[in-house]
């Protein structure tokens, strides 16, 4: 459950941690900015992230960076995000280690080889007897992982060869493509995110188009360009300052939203990651949270209208505890800096979310 209160900034907040700048910049220039007022340019982990950017951006038909770059270097990702490359069964001879992009099938013998993703094969699919869905239709790459993302889905990943023996026989011995790509795209934040969201026949690599913008007239699908063209941009992560006053609950609250726009709301590892790190700064044992807990309705809620899943809660604390009424949350200073329920009259220092600039 949460509640709405007032606090406007002059950016487009996306998601808890999603920012649209609306003054255009060179890719260079919009992710100094984001490095500089929030964590840097964003990275899209998967279809809900994506979706989340596309949220607040319905009515806005521009481009946008994102922090997707030409890093020059062609790696293998699997399709689903997130999943180490960490077991191969290429067959003799393979990878072809081209820089190109390639892409990944397995023959009747189980053995992977790469391949032009533009050709057209049948397709192994997540889910089904056994685990995997054998999809006969042949098509390309693409078209087959988009096949699989339609059925809630995506093409098969193959971590062991158990996983790879249980694959062959879903194949019935056919050749089909497996969910392993290879391209020179990096985010600029270091992830290894693998999710990718191009528009039909991109990238197409021309040169000096070593950038990405995501295009939100057409479902934010991506698209290359050159990097010093001007565009509006996405920051990801939270703009958090650190206030070493020591009020109460109200206090703090009523100062973030006087002076900046709202108590931190955590609602992703990366910001409970932001502020693990900036709590060690502080002079109270506990920091304020815009974290509240009505004891009418016996549970928890964030005082903003950010929604979200993630907890961090301390050993006996959280949504298992009866509370008493006036409790807030505030986050510990020191060892694991998880959330911990106290009476909102207690005075400590308390972290605001703040617009960049």
């Amino acid at each position: 459950m949460f509640i709405l209160f007032a606090g406007m900034c002059p950016v487009a907040l996306i998601s808890s941690d999603f920012h649209l700048i609306t003054h255009p910049k060179s890719y260079d220039d919009a992710k100094t900015y984001c490095r500089h007022f929030y964590g840097d340019l964003a990275t899209v982990h998967n279809l809900s992230d994506m979706n989340h950017l596309m949220a607040s951006a319905l009515n806005d038909s521009t481009r946008a960076w994102i922090g997707l770059e030409n890093g020059r270097v062609w790696r293998w990702h699997w399709s689903q995000p997130d999943q180490i490359l960490d077991y191969v069964n290429w067959g003799p001879g393979e990878p072809q280690n081209k820089s190109r992009d390639g892409c990944a099938a397995m023959d009747g013998r189980g053995r992977w080889f790469e391949s032009d993703c533009a050709a057209l094969r049948s397709f192994l699919c997540v889910g089904g007897t056994g685990g995997y869905t054998l999809v006969g239709q042949a098509k390309s790459w693409r078209d087959a992982q988009l096949h699989c993302r339609d059925l809630l889905s995506d093409l098969v990943i193959v971590r062991s060869a158990e996983t790879n023996e249980a694959a062959l026989r879903a194949s019935a011995s056919q050749t089909v493509w497996i969910g392993l790509f290879k391209d020179p795209w990096r985010w600029s934040d270091g992830s290894p995110a693998s999710f990718r969201h191009w528009k039909p026949s991109q990238p197409n690599y021309l040169k000096g188009q070593d950038c990405v913008v995501t295009v939100f007239s057409d479902q934010g699908k991506w698209n290359d360009l050159r990097c010093g063209r001007r565009h509006h941009f996405v920051c990801r992560g939270e703009n958090l300052i650190l206030i070493r006053e020591n009020l109460t609950w109200i206090q703090a609250l009523s100062y973030c939203r006087k002076n900046h726009v709202d108590l931190v709301h955590i609602t992703t590892r990366d910001v409970q990651e932001k502020v693990a790190a900036i709590v060690k700064n502080s002079t109270s044992p506990h920091v304020w949270t815009g974290l509240r807990y009505t004891c009418l309705f016996n549970f928890w809620f964030w005082a903003t209208s950010a929604p979200g899943c993630y907890q961090n809660w301390a050993p006996g604390q959280g949504p298992q505890r009866d509370y008493g009424c006036r409790v807030t949350g505030a986050v510990q200073a020191t060892g694991g800096q998880q959330w911990v329920g106290l009476p909102d009259g207690e005075r400590l220092n308390f972290i605001c979310s703040a617009c960049a600039g």
